[in-house]
């Protein structure tokens, strides 16, 4: 076991497709705290309640302590 931590960068989208067919795109990124870049992606699953809309583009790590 590590105590070692990472900061990620993780870049994603929130693809919604309306009923008229419109489709949007909503793109933002997070920076978070974890000791894996799965476990980062975990972190925004979890904070976007494992939504069916979130798609994950990029995790980016940006710093090791």
């Amino acid at each position: 076991m590590s105590n070692w931590k990472t900061d990620f960068e993780v870049k994603f989208h929130l693809h919604f497709e309306h009923h008229n067919g419109r489709q949007e795109k909503k793109y933002n990124s997070l920076i978070v705290e974890a000791e894996s870049e799965e476990k980062a992606k975990e972190i925004v699953f979890y904070q976007y309640e494992n939504s069916s809309f979130l798609v994950i583009d990029e995790v980016k790590k940006l710093w090791k302590y």
